[in-house]
């Protein structure tokens, strides 16, 4: 069940709470017709005590499942839920920049509908907003098969690498400041765009805070990342960036970072 809007928490940080702050959270999905409904729940269950404004943005990358009904029934058992339905199937970042430019929020913020972050994960990432412009989210300890790990630490790697930078992780939810990112170019469609929004925010002397957080195990469906185009895809975004930003573009950027403890624990909820 959704948490109704303006219901408080004694654990909530008031600062955040009287704030007045306004956030706009983008879902995207792509058949996670079993996944969907308990990100979005857990994404409203950390918001709506949080933020006294809030809206779900829903963005279906073109499902052949059930996911487009799914979304649609939460919008309709909920004025805060909107959704969005590519036609065809446009890639994770065309479906994330989509959210950026129907965003009406102060902030907003990325979940990805495949239900492998808790409650206490999201609320992890909440609880820091406004404490700088942004917050950026690392895994504390990756439960994916280990394919899927080395790929991961290979690409933080070589984006650390590549751009001058020592972030833990590219690809976790974040928040950022709504009228900065909508003022970015597009970037690349598929799964770097994750990865280059958050290294163009920071290009823009965005500062951030890293919050550690703990992944579950899917819940259900496969990652899409191994497919042979999203592969290409991830080499060719990679190149096109690094020669418009260092090469073309010649700056490095500035650490502006205040970091949580590299012993920061995290709250399993599931």
């Amino acid at each position: 069940m959704a948490v109704a809007a303006g219901e408080t928490s004694d654990s909530l940080p008031v600062q955040v709470a009287r704030a007045g702050r306004s956030i706009s959270v983008i879902v995207t999905a792509m058949n996670e017709e079993r996944n969907l409904r308990a990100s979005v729940d857990a994404a409203l269950r950390a918001v709506a005590p949080r933020f006294p404004r809030y809206e779900i943005i829903i963005v279906d990358d073109g499902s052949d499942d059930g996911t487009f009904e799914i979304a649609r029934s939460l919008a309709d058992a909920n004025a805060r839920i909107r959704v969005h339905r590519n036609s065809r199937n446009l890639g994770l970042g065309r479906s994330y920049r989509i959210g950026i430019d129907l965003a009406a929020c102060e902030y907003t913020s990325w979940v990805a509908g495949n239900n492998m972050l808790s409650l206490a994960a999201l609320e992890r990432v909440y609880d820091r907003v406004g404490e700088r412009d942004m917050v950026v989210s690392y895994i504390l300890q990756d439960v994916r098969p280990l394919r899927r790990r080395i790929v991961s630490r290979a690409f933080t790697l070589v984006m650390n690498r590549l751009f001058s930078l020592n972030m833990h992780y590219y690809t976790g939810p974040c928040v950022f400041r709504s009228d900065v990112a909508k003022r970015l170019p597009s970037g690349a469609p598929g799964s770097v765009f994750v990865a280059e929004l958050l290294i163009r925010l920071l290009r823009e002397r965005q500062s951030y805070v890293e919050v550690g957080l703990q992944p579950l195990p899917r819940s259900g469906g496969a990652t899409k990342t191994f497919r042979f185009k999203n592969v290409l895809d991830v080499f060719a975004s990679v190149i096109r960036l690094f020669w418009e930003l260092r090469v073309a573009g010649g700056k490095r950027t500035r650490r502006t970072d205040v970091r949580v403890s590299e012993d920061d624990r995290a709250v399993h909820s599931r």
